[in-house]
């Protein structure tokens, strides 16, 4: 009786392995990998849960619902190209707070009400990076001088913004996540942001 259940769970073991390497890659997607980051991690990287992020084809999904090997945009010489997701962090109940970054157009927008000036809000954490002109630089080192990258969907042209203000501890969020991409970079709000 004994060597028999030894026996069960060996085959059974053997068909799982054996299951495990059979399967065929489809469309070059890479296998699922999310990791749960410590609270503990000094380097707190993240965006709140309902961050915009533009996928590959223009559409935009929240950065909860977005899965390893999906495709999404970023910019490389002025231009929107793709890039594939390699890795996603979660942070259940981080203890760091939000930075808002609020941009304004570099080059100012034709037909705007002069008495409304337009902005874009971008939140992270004061260590996540974005990429400027100047490289990749950490939220908390901004400068008003600093300019940022927007992908604008209705023309598909890549625009400057430059920093206007920055708010510290702008709010807290009780879920965030990072995305790890190929590129190394990629669009939260339309506004290029580095890992």
């Amino acid at each position: 009786m004994h060597k028999f259940a030894i026996s069960s769970v060996l085959t059974l073991f053997s068909f799982n392995l054996i299951a495990q390497t059979d399967i065929p890659a489809t469309d070059n997607v890479k296998s699922e990998l999310t990791i749960k980051v410590s609270r503990k991690t000094k380097r707190h990287r993240y965006f709140s849960d309902n961050a915009p992020v533009t996928m590959a084809d223009g559409s935009v999904k929240s950065i909860a619902d977005i899965k390893v090997g999906e495709h999404v945009k970023t910019c490389k010489g002025g231009k929107s190209v793709a890039t594939q997701v390699k890795q996603i962090d979660v942070y259940n109940k981080p203890d760091f707070s939000l930075t808002a970054i609020y941009l304004r157009p570099v080059d100012g927008i034709a037909n705007y009400d002069p008495k409304m000036i337009p902005a874009l809000l971008l939140e992270a954490t004061p260590n996540h990076r974005v990429q400027t002109n100047r490289g990749k630089k950490r939220l908390k080192k901004l400068g008003k001088n600093d300019i940022l990258y927007h992908y604008e969907p209705a023309t598909g042209i890549v625009s400057s913004w430059k920093v206007g203000a920055v708010k510290e501890n702008a709010r807290f969020v009780s879920k965030a996540y990072n995305l790890e991409t190929e590129d190394g970079t990629y669009l939260v709000d339309n506004v290029m942001v580095a890992q």
